[in-house]
């Protein structure tokens, strides 16, 4: 049984990002899937603590997308460190993401995996030719 409900906001407050957290942003290797999933956590964080209470049915609602696009998604966000799990539905944005904000004190901060931009470029340009390649070979 699939569900249609997306909670609502937690404040209608505006998410302000850093110039440092754009900056990072940046430099983070993630899809177009990833960074729609990351946004929808932006969206929808606490902002007492910068978590996320929502289910993976309700983000793939949200999305517009499947429950394994939003699982993709999200683990390139946990590889990156910009986003973990607390616990079954509820998600923890990285304290750069949320003016410091975290749920718990307890917890460790994972580094968040950016790539210098000469890098970067690079790891694009390959990327882009093996999906050129891959189109290539299925036409």
């Amino acid at each position: 049984m699939s569900t249609t409900y997306v909670p609502g906001l937690p404040s209608d407050e505006p998410v302000v990002l850093s110039r440092a957290a754009l900056r990072m942003l940046a430099l983070v290797d993630i899809s177009l899937t990833a960074r729609r999933v990351l946004d929808v956590l932006l969206a929808f964080q606490d902002p007492e603590s910068g978590a996320v209470g929502i289910s993976q049915a309700e983000m793939a609602a949200e999305l517009g997308a499947g429950k394994p696009a939003v699982n993709r998604g999200f683990k390139e966000l946990k590889e990156a460190g910009l986003a973990w799990l607390l616990r079954r539905g509820c998600y923890q944005l990285h304290p750069i993401l949320t003016g410091g904000r975290v749920a718990g004190t307890a917890m460790a901060v994972p580094e968040i995996n950016t790539t210098p931009a000469e890098e970067f470029t690079e790891q694009r340009r390959t990327r882009f030719a093996a999906q050129v390649a891959n189109l290539a070979q299925s036409a």
